[in-house]
């Protein structure tokens, strides 16, 4: 694919079910820093940990829109001391708490989320989020997604994976892909979004011709 994406996020909500407010405040403030300074990925990160009581395992990629937040937690780990609690999400997914404090012990154990979205997606060939809808529509499995997007000869990149299928971890399940017999390719696309205000490459996924 030539040319570059544009993310149009005309609405983007990412919640708690607990909606504590003090936490909600400095997520707010988080990313208006991360917008006016326009900061790439690690930054990102790194200003969300110094700023948030605790962040998750599960919300990073969404609210911060990481594609590797496993590596940037890894990379930061020694400067930033960071402690660790793991957790339930939405009632079946396990990960982590990750925070500055080392007690940890007023934590939940459990994390209920939901996401609302209107994004548009915009690229030089035409093709719009609503091909990416229409498969998630046809299940809930966000590895199933990825699979029927890539034998339908669409290319995939995380940030298609994440507003799109629920995909947090895009890599890993590709790799999962893979070993079922699937030949996925990996290149690189351009990607720009609204909610980061910033240009980078990116891996993208297709099915070998």
């Amino acid at each position: 694919m030539t040319g570059r994406i544009d993310y149009q996020i005309e609405k983007y909500l990412f919640s708690e079910a607990a909606k504590h407010p003090r936490l909600i405040q400095q997520w707010k403030d988080v990313i208006a820093e991360c917008q006016e300074n326009k900061a790439g990925a690690a930054e990102r990160l790194r200003i969300a940990l110094l700023n948030v009581d605790y962040v998750t395992s599960f919300e990073l990629p969404f609210r911060l829109l990481l594609t590797r937040a496993p590596q940037l937690i890894d990379s930061v780990r020694d400067e930033l001391q960071l402690s660790q609690k793991n957790v339930l999400f939405n009632g079946k997914r396990f990960g982590c708490v990750y925070s500055l404090k080392m007690d940890l012990g007023g934590i939940p154990d459990e994390f209920q989320y939901h996401l609302t979205t209107r994004i548009r997606r915009i690229d030089a060939t035409g093709l719009t989020e609503a091909t990416y809808r229409e498969i998630a529509q046809q299940t809930k499995a966000p590895r199933e997604r990825l699979r029927l997007s890539l034998e339908a000869g669409l290319e995939v990149n995380p940030l298609d994976g994440l507003f799109w299928f629920g995909l947090q971890r895009i890599a890993a399940d590709v790799q999962r892909l893979r070993k079922t017999g699937m030949a996925i390719a990996t290149s690189e696309v351009e990607v720009f979004d609204t909610l980061t205000g910033t240009t980078r490459r990116i891996p993208a996924y297709r099915l070998k011709a």
